[in-house]
C-alpha cells in the first residue's frame, strides 16, 4: 500500500495535466524520486498543461497553498491526508520553454521523499 502511494505522487504531480490536442501547452517532463537517500530511475512523460498553470495539484487528498511567485521563481506547500498523509514544499524556477522544480515531502509512513522535476516545452495540447 505504502509503495503505491509513492508512485502515485510521483506520477500525480505531472500527469494531472491530461494529453489532448489544442491551445495549452505540451511539456516533456522527466521526474526523479529520491526516498530516504535511495534513489529510484528517472520517469520521462509527455504530459499537458493548461496554460499558466504553474503548480498543479497532486491528488484529490491534497492542496496546494501558500503559493507565491517572485519573477520567474514559484514557491507552495502542499498538504495530503488520509492512508498516506504527508506534508512539504516545491520550488519551481521557469526559463524560456523550460523548468526545473523540487518537491519535497515528508510522511510518517513513508519517510523523506524528493521529487526533481525538469521540463521543456515541446508542442501544443488541450488540457481537460
Amino acid at each position: 500500500m505504502l509503495r503505491r502511494a509513492v508512485v502515485a505522487v510521483v506520477l500525480a504531480f505531472p500527469c494531472s495535466w491530461i494529453l489532448a490536442q489544442g491551445p495549452d501547452e505540451l511539456w516533456e517532463i522527466t521526474a526523479k524520486m529520491t526516498v530516504d537517500g535511495m534513489s529510484m530511475p528517472a520517469m520521462p512523460a509527455k504530459v499537458c498543461k493548461k496554460k499558466g498553470d504553474d503548480v498543479p495539484s497532486a491528488d484529490k487528498n491534497c492542496r496546494t497553498y501558500d503559493i507565491k511567485t517572485s519573477g520567474n521563481r514559484t514557491t507552495w506547500r502542499t498538504e495530503c491526508t488520509g492512508d498516506n498523509a504527508m506534508s512539504g514544499t516545491g520550488e519551481m524556477t521557469r526559463g524560456k520553454g523550460s523548468y526545473k522544480a523540487k518537491l519535497a515531502l515528508k510522511s510518517k509512513d513513508a519517510g523523506n521523499m524528493t521529487m526533481d522535476y525538469t521540463g521543456r516545452l515541446v508542442g501544443k495540447c488541450k488540457a481537460r
